[in-house]
C-alpha cells in the first residue's frame, strides 16, 4: 500500500500558495530517496506515478520502499511557463522558493536521512529542474529528465557550471522537434536541443543514461518511460 497526502505550502517570496504531495510506502525507513516532482499533479493523474510506485515495490520492496516523492504543481498553464521558463517573470523568484522556503522545510518535516536527492520534471519541468540543481550542485544526486524543454540559453547556464556528480537520466523522443508551444507558439526544438544538453553534461561530468525513443511529446511516452526512470533513481549510485 502507497500512502498519499496532499498539503499547502506558502511562499512568502512569491505570495502565493503552492499545491504538493507526497507519497511514501507504508513502512517507514530510517533512509530515504527523496524525489522532488515538478508538474507534480500531473505526474499523479496524466503519468500515473502512483503505478509505477506500486510496480517498484513488487519488483524490490526493500529498497523501494525507501522512495519519498514531493509532487509540486505550479498552477494553471501560465503560472507554470511563468516559473519554469527562464523568461517568466517568477522564473528566478520560483527557484528561490524551491532552494530557500520549500525544500528546507519539507525535509525538516520529512525528518529522515536523506541518502538521495533528486528532481523528476517532464518538458518545462525539467528546465526548472535544471535550473533548481544548478543552484545548489552538491545537493542533489539524481536529475531525472524527461523530454528536457530546453534552449540555448538554458544549455549556456550548464556550459557555465563547474564539474559536477550528478546521475542524470535523460530521455526525448524522435519526433519531438515537431513540437510547437501552446504558449508562445514557437518551435521548441526539443530533440536537437536535448542532444546538445546531453553533450555538455557529458562534458561536465555527469554520468547519463541518454535513450532516444520512437515517440512524441506527450505524456503517454512520459508514462511508459516513469518506471525506467524510477529504477534509475533506485539502482544508479
Amino acid at each position: 500500500m502507497l500512502n498519499r497526502t496532499k498539503k499547502t505550502f506558502h511562499s512568502s517570496i512569491l505570495k502565493q500558495d503552492y499545491e504538493y504531495y507526497v507519497l511514501t510506502a507504508d513502512e517507514v525507513t530510517e533512509e530515504a530517496y527523496l524525489l522532488y516532482v515538478q508538474d507534480g499533479k500531473d505526474y499523479l493523474e496524466l503519468g500515473e506515478i502512483g503505478n509505477a510506485f506500486q510496480i517498484l515495490m513488487e519488483k524490490q520492496p526493500e529498497i523501494a520502499r525507501k522512495l519519498v516523492f514531493v509532487l509540486v504543481h505550479p498552477g494553471n498553464s501560465m503560472d507554470r511557463w511563468n516559473a519554469y521558463h527562464h523568461e517568466g517573470k517568477d522564473f528566478n523568484a520560483y527557484i528561490t522558493f524551491m532552494t530557500e522556503e520549500f525544500l528546507p522545510e519539507v525535509e525538516l518535516v520529512i525528518g529522515r536521512k536523506i541518502v538521495r536527492r533528486g528532481l523528476l520534471g517532464d518538458s518545462l519541468a525539467a528546465n526548472i529542474s535544471l535550473h533548481i540543481a544548478r543552484m545548489n550542485p552538491e545537493t542533489w544526486t539524481h536529475l531525472l529528465l524527461q523530454s528536457a524543454a530546453v534552449s540555448p540559453k538554458d544549455i549556456v547556464m550548464v556550459e557555465q557550471l563547474k564539474q559536477v556528480q550528478w546521475r542524470v537520466y535523460q530521455t526525448v523522443g524522435k519526433y519531438e522537434d515537431e513540437y510547437v508551444s501552446l504558449i508562445t507558439n514557437e518551435n521548441l526544438y526539443i530533440l536537437t536541443r536535448n542532444r546538445e544538453l546531453h553533450e555538455m553534461l557529458v562534458k561536465k561530468g555527469a554520468r547519463i543514461v541518454y535513450s532516444e525513443q520512437e515517440e512524441k511529446h506527450e505524456w503517454s511516452f512520459w508514462k511508459l518511460d516513469l518506471v525506467d526512470a524510477l529504477e534509475f533513481f533506485l539502482f544508479t549510485s
